[in-house]
């Protein structure tokens, strides 16, 4: 990013080396995803335990008569349904009309983007990719745990999930960025 007042320096090393970002990150959405997914797959569940769909419980007995179908069909549709809810979630936060509009008015512009409209196509496209990045690891990060602790039958790490590791990092990483805060506001 570079702000009109840098834009009129004439040394372009100096401009180079005062070049700052954006602050995007790779997971927007924080641990919304994994509890919507585990929530929206929960529910079919539920509703077939209580009986009410008979000719569904037929059909899903097909699903559950292959024993590495129902399994792997569920796998994927976790996977998949992270990655959609964090697409999700990540396009409701961050509108990039508005941050499009913001950068204009702080007077500050994307290096080989005009402003305007392809600064509002730059950061779909930017953003799209960070979420897709971002929603893989997450799934990959959630999916993996619970795959091994499936296949290898493991009870003992029954109350520790993905999530719980997730929200604890967070609240480590936002307990860290406060300290400093105030380390740094008693020195100045």
């Amino acid at each position: 990013l570079i702000s009109a007042k840098q834009l009129n320096q004439s040394s372009f090393q100096d401009r180079n080396s005062k070049l700052s970002y954006l602050p995007l990150r790779f997971n927007q959405a924080g641990v919304m995803p994994i509890i919507l997914t585990t929530s929206f797959l929960v529910v079919p569940n539920y509703l077939l335990s209580l009986d009410i769909f008979q000719g569904l419980n037929d059909f899903l007995k097909f699903f559950t008569a292959i024993p590495l179908l129902g399994s792997t069909l569920y796998w994927f549709a976790y996977g998949f349904l992270i990655l959609a809810f964090s697409s999700f979630y990540s396009s409701i936060v961050l509108n990039p009309k508005d941050l499009s509009d913001q950068l204009q008015k702080m007077a500050v512009k994307i290096c080989n983007v005009r402003p305007g409209i392809e600064t509002i196509f730059y950061l779909k496209q930017e953003l799209q990719r960070i979420t897709i990045i971002g929603g893989i690891l997450l799934a990959i990060i959630t999916l993996v745990p619970n795959f091994i602790e499936s296949t290898l039958h493991l009870t003992r790490f029954n109350g520790l999930s993905t999530t719980s590791f997730l929200i604890l990092a967070g609240v480590i990483l936002d307990l860290r960025r406060e300290l400093e805060n105030i380390y740094f506001s008693s020195i100045y």
